[in-house]
């Protein structure tokens, strides 16, 4: 066994996400500082060297379970586990900072630090107290304000996790991204804050129980050294910039909370400016470099030539080399879109890929599978054809045909590829058509619906109901007319996705999807160029 593992674990690199990959790199640079540590005859080096070599040893004893042993695909329980690992990993990094920074960098930087906040301030501590001085309720509110980042970053890493996986891939490496950048700040210029650095000039801060809370939480379990670039005003830009991204209404409360958060940082003594500004500007470098280093982390997986992509593993870019159905959904995912369960294959000799293909197969579930060439796509009019049922061996024998191809064509090529999707029960098929959008409202929609399998067609129009209150609001009730029996935030954004599609390409656009238990899953988008573009 010892001499198959680096063979194995080359063979099976593919497998490993952009946010696994990413957060192996930053425990490669811990790795190095720790053995550092060790030629060293400061005190403290031993406990450095110890929970270094006990977090990296449950690292790559994790990697070897997602890479040797038993290749987790991105789906279920164990889905969950491998997209909440990379945060497990920087929070082993961020608990061995606390014993590493004083090893190998014992000067501390407050003093410089305290410089350039009276530069840019003018006035030192007496400027909060003109707020919090003899306020402790204000105080207790800015200590809310200063752990709701923790409750906010939870709650978006469970929400993305479990409901927004097509997503959760560009949210953690933009996450990892910040961390990194902290980190290393930290480990260049360590400094403990103001309030710890200078407690005689925060004597006068007073507080209640959740103040109390608060420090008792920050003095016990952070790492002492975490003040420039302050990660509380990075994480919180970054969570902000993401929530302007893909989900505009939230920027309605994440706004203020953000303005919270970094007032509760300079009042409450944790950190200086030129802490929030670092941290500013790492969170804008961080939500522009996370999309490029997926595209590119994709396409180093792509070029070790593996017989099988996940869906949910798709970046931009990858539609040229897998199709025309893989680029459409490609695009698709980015912008929020959630297509069932399954893989594309292909583009190999059968005696490389059939392996891979069955276990892919066995990990989606016993079937019936749904099966389309990347090379044409379904449309409204050949849906009901594009949703045959087809058995594990029918998949197969479409994938890896004796003489002829799937449908009836040529056997397939280098460079085509089959998309295998786990066949839902569909109770409807429909087709959202929108028009690029003037604003933000979601009107010039039209949503046609096929039920299955009596086959009724039902066309709608949006038409939303603009009142006083409801024209604030972005509402699935809003537009959907009690008649309208699939009602449900699902179909609401699958009719956003189709006008932010629709804006990207400039051009009328159409998504097609279906209805599975009550949930809507995407199957294909595409840009129409009609006549009615220039109505």
């Amino acid at each position: 066994m010892v001499f198959q593992f680096p063979s194995t674990f080359r063979k099976n690199i593919w497998i490993l996400s952009p946010s696994e990959l990413l957060t192996s790199f930053l425990f490669f640079i811990f790795f190095f500082l720790t053995m550092g540590a060790c030629f060293t005859d400061r005190p403290g080096w031993e406990a450095a060297f110890w929970q270094g070599t006990a977090s990296f040893a449950l690292w790559g004893a994790w990697l070897y379970f997602v890479v040797a042993v038993r290749r987790p695909p991105p789906l279920g329980g164990w889905g969950l586990a491998r997209g909440l690992a990379p945060w497990g990993g920087l929070v082993l990094c961020y608990g061995l900072m606390k014993p590493l920074v004083p090893v190998l960098h014992p000067q501390l930087y407050d003093a410089q630090l305290r410089r350039l906040d009276l530069s840019l301030l003018g006035r030192g501590p007496a400027f909060f107290e003109q707020f919090l001085l003899g306020r402790p309720h204000w105080t207790d509110f800015f200590s809310v304000c200063y752990l709701g980042l923790f409750a906010w970053l939870l709650g978006l890493l469970v929400y993305h996790s479990l409901l927004r996986r097509a997503l959760y891939q560009r949210f953690m490496l933009g996450l990892i991204l910040v961390y990194i950048g902290g980190f290393l700040g930290y480990l260049s210029f360590p400094a403990i804050g103001p309030r710890f650095a200078y407690p005689g000039e925060w004597t006068w801060l007073k507080g209640g129980v959740i103040f109390k809370a608060a420090e008792f939480l920050i003095v016990n379990l952070g790492s002492r050294f975490d003040v420039f670039p302050s990660l509380h005003g990075a994480i919180s830009t970054y969570l902000l910039f993401w929530q302007a991204a893909y989900d505009r209404r939230s920027v309605v409360w994440g706004l203020p909370l953000t303005v919270g958060i970094w007032l509760s940082t300079l009042l409450l003594g944790f950190h200086y400016v030129p802490d929030l500004i670092s941290g500013g500007l790492l969170a804008g470098v961080s939500a522009w470099a996370a999309p490029q280093i997926e595209i590119l982390v994709g396409a180093y997986r792509r070029s070790l030539h593996p017989p099988r992509v996940w869906l949910l593993s798709l970046t931009e870019g990858h539609g040229d080399y897998y199709g025309k159905l893989a680029g459409r959904l490609s695009d698709l995912l980015p912008l929020g879109g959630e297509t069932s369960p399954g893989f594309i294959c292909g583009g190999m000799p059968r005696s490389r890929a059939e392996e891979a293909v069955r276990q892919a197969l066995g990990e989606l579930g016993q079937g019936p599978f749904w099966l389309r060439s990347s090379d044409v796509s379904g449309s409204k009019k050949s849906t009901l054809q594009a949703l045959k049922p087809l058995s594990h061996e029918q998949v197969m024998r479409a994938v890896f045909p004796l003489r002829q191809g799937f449908a009836g064509q040529a056997a397939p090529t280098a460079k085509r590829y089959f998309i295998v999707q786990k066949a839902l029960k569909a109770s409807a098929v429909g087709v959202c058509r929108s028009f690029p959008p003037r604003g933000f409202k979601l009107t010039d929609v039209e949503i046609r619906v096929t039920s299955l399998p009596q086959g009724e067609v039902l066309i709608l129009r949006l038409t939303p109901d603009r009142t006083l209150f409801k024209g604030w609001l972005d509402t699935p009730w809003n537009y959907f007319p009690r008649s309208f029996p699939l009602r449900g935030f699902e179909l609401f954004d699958v009719v956003k996705l189709t006008r932010r599609l629709a804006g990207r390409w400039g051009q009328f656009t159409e998504v097609e999807w279906i209805l599975s238990d009550g949930k809507v899953y995407v199957l294909d988008g595409r840009p129409v160029r009609t006549s009615e573009n220039n109505s």
